[in-house]
This record gives structure tokens, C-alpha cells and sequence, in this order.
């Protein structure tokens, strides 16, 4: 009986640190454990399939310099994780940043018709341009050219009450997220540490995709 009470005790033991490990793996993805009910909505920004087993959400600020440098490994995992990550871009423009909530005027001006994302690699790839302007207007209208747009159209856009509330509804959500600093990412609702490398953000991708 002494035995058999033993066996059972051990067998509680190990369960128990099973599931500790368990826990520790998935926090150790970098930063909370907390899991945030992110749902992803009509009008978000997403690169990916829609049923992906992962879905990364960046709270992020077109002028800010760590988002510009992010900006080509985000783009190099939506190209190696087609099929498996959808990528969601937040907007989250910090008050310090004069020309922020233009840009992301601009960009949401360019998604009415259908070039958010063309919009967003020219203002990234050519942050150091404009950042600093008194007036990016326009540096942005001529992104708007390059890429096609109906000029009128994009102009009538980007002053729109409904297109800065929209940016408006991003950051909200982002305050509620826990949002203090761009970039800031969540990864199927775990909010993670920035990632210091390319392949830091791959294992956290491939970790996720094991479970």
C-alpha cells in the first residue's frame, strides 16, 4: 500500500513539472504570458491567410527608426511563412513623432485603393527623407504617383475624418493591448520581446508552430 501511495505521489510530481515546463516554454517566447484577445477585424492591414496558424500583430509608427529596421525582416518572414503566418500592421504613431500620423494618413489614404502595403515599404524604405520635414505632404503625394493612384482620390482620402479615425481606432487598441513603445508585437495574442535578429523571430514563429 506504502508503495503504491508512493508511485502515485511521484507519478502527481511529474505531471506537475510537465506542465510547468510547459508554461515556461511558452513564455520563454519573450516577454508576458499574459495572452490578449487580439481579434483581428475587416479593416486591418494583414499580409497571409486568413486560417494561419499564426498571426503576428505589429503596433508600429512609420517615423520611428527601430520600426524602419524591422520593416525588411517583417517582410522576409511574410515571404518564408506565406502559408502559415498572417502579419497584421497597427498603427501607433507616439506623440514625439511630428510626421507619423501623416504617414499613416498617407498609407491608409493608398489602402482605399488596394496599395496599403506599397505605401508602407516606400515610406519605411525612405524614412530618413522625410521624417524630419516641416511638410512631408509632398513627398507623400509623390509615393502616391509612383505607385498609380488616382491622385484626387488619395487627396480627398488622406484628409477624411473616417480615415484618421480609423488610425485613431488603432491606437486605442493598442492602449488596451498594452502598447508603450513601437515597434511592439504579439504573437497569437502573447505580447513578446522585441527580437534582436532575423532568426530570433523565426524560432519564435517555428516554436509556435509546433503546438
Amino acid at each position: 500500500m506504502q508503495k503504491g501511495l508512493w508511485a502515485v505521489f511521484i507519478l502527481a510530481v511529474i505531471l506537475i513539472v510537465a506542465g510547468v515546463v510547459s508554461v515556461a516554454k511558452k513564455g520563454n517566447q519573450g516577454g508576458s504570458s499574459t495572452i490578449y484577445p487580439i481579434t483581428i477585424v475587416a479593416d486591418d492591414r494583414v499580409k497571409g491567410p486568413a486560417d494561419a496558424r499564426v498571426t503576428l500583430v505589429e503596433y508600429s509608427d512609420f517615423q520611428c527608426p527601430a520600426c524602419a529596421t524591422y520593416f525588411p525582416v517583417l517582410n522576409q518572414l511574410a515571404a518564408e511563412y506565406a502559408s502559415s503566418t498572417r502579419i497584421v500592421y497597427r498603427h501607433f504613431p507616439l506623440e514625439q513623432h511630428k510626421n507619423a500620423r501623416l504617414a499613416a494618413y498617407a498609407a491608409e489614404a493608398a489602402a482605399t485603393q488596394g496599395k496599403f502595403f506599397e505605401m508602407h515599404d516606400m515610406l519605411f524604405a525612405e524614412q530618413t527623407k522625410w521624417s524630419e520635414l516641416a511638410d512631408p505632404a509632398p513627398v507623400f503625394t509623390s509615393y502616391a504617383q509612383t505607385l498609380g493612384l488616382n491622385m484626387e482620390q488619395f487627396a480627398a482620402d488622406g484628409a477624411s475624418q473616417a480615415l484618421k479615425d480609423r488610425v485613431e481606432r488603432d491606437v486605442a487598441s493598442g492602449k488596451v493591448y498594452a502598447v508603450n513603445a513601437t515597434p511592439t508585437f504579439y504573437v497569437n495574442g502573447r505580447k513578446i520581446k522585441n527580437p534582436g535578429s532575423y532568426q530570433e523571430f523565426k524560432a519564435l514563429i517555428d516554436e509556435e508552430l509546433k503546438w
